[in-house]
């Protein structure tokens, strides 16, 4: 339960999510309920996003794909997991300082009072040594409400700073959400937000898109010779490459594995298909070795499908078109270009 979240809420959230975990078969495990505690609580929505859409394609959810769920999105280190930590730190945060100003407005109501007090006991005839008594109280009052005046003070001040380095941690997360690790470069989430905005827009303009999908060839038996480590050198490689060969508002992501995306804007299908050509060879004419041994990695290629968006056919389809373009170059040989046919509409 988090802080915040009172025991009704919390009975509510079991009540419905043990249901859910026995309609699936799902194993009664603190992970697999923080899981779908989480699911029927609704704050998580890019958990909420995977389970519904597994559910939408084949209704079930097995303890491994509960598990799977858990160590992307709960265990600790991953984003989400800082993000909760984040959020539990600056709660704790705004009712310490609720708690600051509450009692500051009690302190002040109480001030309030004593003075009101001390004013009503003072009349023309009263001897010194009490009005000396009241002075005494007054400068006693206000001392201790200036004592806690610059408490207050100093405790904003540094308020102001820590909510400052919470601003810069969340943009530090949601920029590690959207970046591939390994290549620095856009991930799939970060592909899918941004080709759903280029193409909104290109409805909007009737501005040409183009897409080139890209695919190392032979790329499994590059990691069974020479393993995952020098796999990992080669995407780094392909990465910078195709990141040094894009301008302006064109992006290149990492689309999964070993295949990545160039999506480029206010480029006709011909154009896309000569910066294709010019990245394949770009790819091609590397010679690459092993960091460890130098032995000569030999011909790296690299497969590319370009399509260019149909006004009104919709993302699916020219990325499916993208894809199959793709794949027809696979079966050409490899280290081929080929176009996408147009969609059927």
């Amino acid at each position: 339960m988090e802080m915040g979240e009172n025991p009704q809420q919390s009975a509510e959230y079991m009540r419905l999510a043990i249901p859910l975990m026995n309609q699936y078969g799902v194993s009664l495990t603190p992970e697999n309920y923080t899981v779908w505690y989480e699911y029927v609580a609704g704050k998580n929505l890019l958990l909420n996003e995977e389970i519904d859409k597994q559910l939408k394609l084949i209704n079930s959810f097995s303890d491994k794909d509960t598990q799977e769920i858990y160590n992307r999105f709960l265990s600790p280190g991953t984003e989400q997991a800082k993000l909760a930590e984040l959020r539990q730190e600056l709660r704790q945060l705004i009712e310490e300082l609720l708690g600051f100003t509450v009692n500051g407005a009690n302190a002040a109501a109480e001030s309030t009072e004593l003075l009101a007090d001390a004013l009503s006991k003072l009349h023309p005839d009263m001897p010194r040594d009490q009005i000396r008594s009241v002075v005494q109280d007054v400068i006693n009052e206000t001392r201790q409400v200036m004592s806690s005046g610059k408490l207050l003070t100093q405790r904003l001040n540094s308020a102001a700073i820590e909510i400052e380095e919470f601003k810069n941690n969340f943009d530090d997360l949601k920029k590690q959400a959207k970046t591939d690790r390994l290549t620095n470069l856009d991930n799939r989430h970060s592909f899918d937000e941004s080709i759903l905005k280029i193409i909104k827009e290109a409805e909007h303009t009737a501005e040409p898109v183009s897409l080139i999908f890209c695919d190392l060839d032979s790329f499994k038996q590059l990691n069974e010779k020479h393993g995952n480590l020098v796999g990992d050198q080669v995407l780094k490689m392909v990465a910078a490459t195709l990141k040094a060969s894009v301008k302006g508002r064109d992006h290149v992501s990492r689309y999964g594995g070993e295949e990545f995306t160039v999506t480029l804007v206010n480029t006709s299908l011909d154009d896309a298909r000569r910066i294709a050509e010019s990245l394949r060879d770009a790819i091609a004419s590397k010679r690459i070795q092993r960091k460890d041994t130098k032995e000569p990695l030999g011909q790296i290629t690299m497969s590319f499908g370009v399509a260019s968006y149909f006004p009104s056919e919709g993302v699916e389809s020219f990325l499916q078109r993208a894809d199959r373009a793709l794949y027809q170059s696979k079966r050409n040989g490899r280290n081929t270009v080929s176009k996408a046919l147009p969609p059927i509409i």
